[in-house]
């Protein structure tokens, strides 16, 4: 987990879950929509305004022009966003794979030491039933 990430999940008390994941990949989808739908819109626009016939359509076509330098600085950031949501997400599951395999070895931890407690009972009374064999004995040889 990064530390940043530590510090999130221990602030706010929202650890990675399934539901976080799935959700966190559900708005990836959108913004990858929308990129893609913006970045046909920059298609649209023209690369260079170049010159027309008269001043007005001059400003027109530059306007244009930055309009599309936005639009695809616009891509770009979503594309960075885009980025950051696909590693936050790796690092959710990664997260939530430790989690659970923590979990997992806490359970088996406790069925380990069930299975110890239970063996060491087992002994116990195996061992109590001995000596009360061993007794019942002593006591049948000394009335002979």
């Amino acid at each position: 987990m990064d530390a940043s990430d530590a510090v999130v999940a221990a602030l706010t008390g929202r650890a990675a879950t399934t539901e976080r994941i799935d959700s966190a990949t559900a708005v990836r989808v959108r913004l990858s929509a929308l990129r893609t739908d913006i970045g046909q819109t920059a298609a649209l626009l023209p690369s260079d305004g170049g010159t027309w016939r008269s001043e007005a359509a001059d400003r027109y076509a530059e306007s244009l022009h930055d309009l599309r330098a936005l639009v695809l600085a616009g891509v770009e950031r979503l594309d960075a966003a885009s980025a950051e949501l696909d590693e936050r997400i790796r690092r959710m599951q990664t997260e939530l794979a430790a989690f659970e395999q923590a979990a997992r070895d806490a359970e088996e931890r406790a069925r380990a030491d069930r299975e110890a407690a239970l063996a060491e009972e087992a002994r116990l009374v195996s061992r109590a039933a001995e000596r009360a064999t061993v007794g019942v004995r002593s006591v049948a040889g000394g009335r002979s």
